[in-house]
């Protein structure tokens, strides 16, 4: 199927749903998983540094077959590379492992607020946007003082924030802030995270997303599963989520969501089960400098 695409703020097209590559590695999972997508239609792909298959990403990509105009590529800047000559740098590197004359998307991957040089990078950001080397900028897992620091000090409003977001942390404030200045959210974890928390969690208060009562009966409703509910949430909230699965047929499904439509009574039912779950690091003071 061809999965259709939003206009971001600048005037670029974006998927509007990417596949995310995080936790795949680079063996035979992760081509698999890769072939899959492509199959099915995937044409944005996310990465980073941290998830240390960018190299193979590039890879990948330039040897599918797919024209690279159809093709919609993303990747980080690592958390210990916020000095503005160091984001210039970092980014260099990404093209070279990649294999790349161009990025269609280069993301901050956290703000770091304990360092504090977020906006120095963005200036440099700023730079290989007007000089054509990306196509689109943004951040990832900004907090609404973060942007508002960018907006306050930058030149260029960031077209994307990449952030943790599904029915159980519908970060409902911070999503509207960025609608109200053009910044399209992207969304990993958008089926719930896994499992197991990666991060302290009460475990006798510990929901999984997939198996939530709510989900499965809005899903069932129209022959959907949980996941393809949750995922049609994101995008009727213009939101643009990035799953993840090593799994063919999971794949498939969770771009096999353009033939039903949430009602708003779904989707405020949906909304409701928001309890702020957040399974990832927390933006405002996450500090690891090996993430990236």
């Amino acid at each position: 199927m061809k999965i259709p695409t939003v206009t971001l703020s600048n005037g670029v097209e974006m998927p509007e749903i990417g596949f995310g590559v995080a936790a795949l590695g680079n063996g035979k999972a992760f081509h698999t998983a890769m072939e899959a997508a492509l199959e099915n239609g995937y044409r944005m792909f996310d990465t980073a540094p941290f998830y240390e298959n960018e190299a193979e990403v590039g890879e990948f990509l330039r040897g599918c077959g797919i024209p690279r105009q159809e093709l919609f590529i993303t990747t980080k800047l690592p958390n210990a590379c916020h000095a503005y000559e160091d984001t210039l740098k970092a980014f260099d590197t990404a093209l070279e492992h990649m294999g790349l004359d161009y990025l269609d998307l280069f993301l901050i991957h956290f703000p770091v607020p304990s360092v504090g040089k977020y906006h120095e990078a963005w200036k440099a950001m700023e730079k290989l946007y007007r000089e054509k080397r990306v196509r689109a900028i943004g951040v990832s897992n900004f907090q609404e003082p973060h942007l508002q620091k960018i907006l306050d000090t930058g030149e260029i409003v960031p077209q994307v924030n990449e952030l943790e977001c599904n029915p159980y942390l519908t970060v409902r404030p911070l999503c509207n802030f960025c609608a109200e200045h053009g910044i399209r959210v992207v969304n990993w974890f958008p089926l719930g995270g896994p499992r197991e928390p990666l991060v302290p969690y009460p475990m006798d208060d510990f929901k999984v997303l997939l198996d939530d009562p709510v989900m499965l009966r809005i899903g069932a409703k129209y022959g959907k599963s949980a996941a393809q509910a949750a995922l049609k949430w994101a995008i009727q909230n213009h939101i643009t989520p990035i799953p993840k699965s090593s799994n063919p047929e999971r794949i498939r499904q969770n771009c096999d969501i353009y033939d039903f439509t949430l009602t708003p009574e779904e989707l405020a039912e949906i909304d409701a089960l928001n309890h702020d779950r957040r399974l990832g690091p927390d933006p405002n003071t996450f500090d690891d400098m090996e993430m990236g």
